[in-house]
């Protein structure tokens, strides 16, 4: 099965956004590992990641992993976004960002109307329409995963959600165009069209 590539790529095209295959799951194990000594992320085996594939979208620069994201599904209503890290080379350049929007736009196919995370990151999450809710409207997160986090009695993490559009708008037409930056955050010789898919 082919691997959905979306219209996020850059103009030299080498950086694209697309679900996660099974081919994947090694270097997404390794990627997610890098951050769960810190707590940036909780751990997550191969046979989770397996089973939790098609949730995750990947950010490639060339053959390399450089970001990834979950949606996964807590009900009819609901679905959290999870494990979502960027490489620190590629930190501040978007990516995140990218990711957030790509996931959002699952919730909305999906016909999801909520999506939460638990986050040290607040601005970031704030600046995407999220906002601070009691960590107790998830019960179901702290039970299945919380509980299992190292910092689970010293939780520093804070709860945003955000209501999900129910259809995705067509962008007005503009002579502006998006562009993803290069590992610095800089402007890459060319644009692409503006686009919300």
């Amino acid at each position: 099965m082919k691997a959905t590539a979306f219209r996020d790529t850059d103009p030299a095209g080498r950086l694209r956004i697309q679900r996660a295959l099974v081919r994947d799951l090694p270097a997404l194990e390794s990627f997610i590992a890098a951050y769960t000594g810190d707590g940036t992320l909780l751990p997550r085996t191969h046979a989770n990641l397996r089973t939790h594939r098609g949730e995750f979208r990947l950010v490639w620069d060339g053959e390399r992993l450089v970001g990834c994201g979950a949606l996964q599904r807590v009900d009819a209503t609901l679905a959290e976004i999870r494990s979502l890290a960027v490489h620190p080379e590629w930190q501040g350049a978007g990516l995140g960002s990218m990711l957030v929007r790509a996931l959002i736009r699952d919730a909305a196919r999906q016909g999801i109307q909520r999506v939460f995370c638990l986050t040290r990151r607040v601005d970031f999450f704030a600046r995407l329409g999220f906002i601070v809710v009691p960590t107790a409207t998830f019960p179901h997160k702290i039970w299945n995963d919380c509980r299992l986090c190292p910092r689970f009695d010293h939780c520093d993490e804070v709860a945003m959600q955000r209501w999900v559009p129910a259809t995705l708008p067509a962008a007005p037409p503009s002579k502006e165009s998006t562009w993803l930056p290069d590992r610095r955050g800089r402007r890459t010789g060319r644009s692409i069209p503006r686009s919300t898919s």
